[in-house]
């Protein structure tokens, strides 16, 4: 089945097990996500030689809101590559409460994706309450709220601002995951892996086409027609210009 990865870590596979993964037939288009400053020139790098195959977002995680908040060089990147994304940006409870500098970080990066019209992918671990003060400025862009888990509160408040939701590994191991998907609009669904941290890289094809079997079972759906449906999803949400 084919497929779009919309939040893979690429850069920090080990090199013997990107080529593979570059070279899977059934992979249309991976979205390299940055996480740190590092990211944003091996990423450019990347896109550059493998621009069919490949998409990026540009942008600095909330685990790292003490550096300085790179606005310019993801002003030039997204300036060099029109179809890239800013991501994964957002607030984070998991190491530390959300501060004032990750809301300033954040705000900086949503207002840069604001203007310049891209999409953004989130990051809000462990802090809905702190991504939820944000909610005029995320009216304001086209988001995913990436790997999202069980979480009826935020479902609904992802819904109510129009966004759309990031599936892998985290959701995959939910209970009630089935009744999770039948209160999320189909066409709002996104496919990720977040290798390789969330998934192997050293066997990434395979588990890809097992984790996309997983969830058309937790759908109640054929693989191949929802497959086809996150390859739409995901070229919707990556569009410029809507």
């Amino acid at each position: 089945m084919q497929f779009i990865d919309t939040h893979i870590h690429l850069q920090d596979f080990k090199a013997e097990y990107a080529p593979p993964v570059l070279a899977n037939d059934e992979a249309k288009r991976l979205v390299l996500v940055a996480a740190v400053r590092e990211d944003f020139a091996k990423i450019a790098a990347l896109l550059r030689r493998y621009p069919a195959k490949l998409g990026g977002a540009f942008g600095l995680h909330p685990w790292y809101w003490r550096e300085e908040a790179p606005i310019a060089e993801l002003e030039a990147y997204l300036q060099e590559f029109p179809q890239a994304a800013v991501g994964e940006i957002g607030v984070d409870g998991l190491r530390e409460p959300p501060s004032d500098g990750q809301h300033a970080l954040f705000e900086a990066q949503l207002k840069t994706a604001e203007v310049f019209g891209r999409p953004v992918i989130i990051h809000a671990a462990k802090a809905f309450a702190a991504l939820a003060e944000h909610k005029a400025a995320l009216k304001k862009v086209r988001f995913v709220h990436h790997g999202f888990a069980k979480n009826r509160e935020l479902l609904k408040f992802i819904n109510e601002c129009g966004g759309y939701i990031g599936l892998g590994a985290l959701f995959l191991r939910q209970e009630k995951a089935a009744e999770m998907w039948a209160m999320m609009p189909k066409d709002r669904i996104l496919f990720e892996t977040d290798a390789p941290f969330r998934l192997d890289e050293v066997h990434y094809g395979e588990l890809v086409q097992d984790n996309l079997r997983r969830l058309a079972e937790i759908a109640g759906e054929a693989p191949e027609a929802l497959a086809v449906q996150l390859v739409r999803n995901a070229e919707n949400f990556f569009a410029t210009g809507n």
